[in-house]
């Protein structure tokens, strides 16, 4: 795997992936030190069907998971009552 492969995901590129994130959660993703590409696939993840794991035979996991785990608190409704 190239190196550049493995370099964590820049704020600016974040932004770009993801639209206009607020600093809060920019920052949790970058803390993951998750690559562009973990979070393309996390992003892949939370727009999917229940068919994405069968495709990739592998379900979501480390890294991809957290950053996962992280948009799915995005799309929550602020008030859930």
């Amino acid at each position: 795997m190239p190196e550049s492969a493995r370099r964590p995901i820049s704020a600016d590129e974040l932004r770009r992936l993801l639209g206009d994130i607020d600093d809060a959660t920019c920052a949790r993703i970058l803390e993951t030190g998750a690559t562009e590409a973990e979070v393309i696939e996390a992003r892949q993840w939370l727009m999917a069907d229940d068919q994405l794991g069968t495709e990739l035979e592998r379900g979501k996991r480390g890294v991809v998971g957290e950053v996962y785990d992280i948009l799915v608190d995005l799309e929550a409704p602020l008030d859930e009552t």
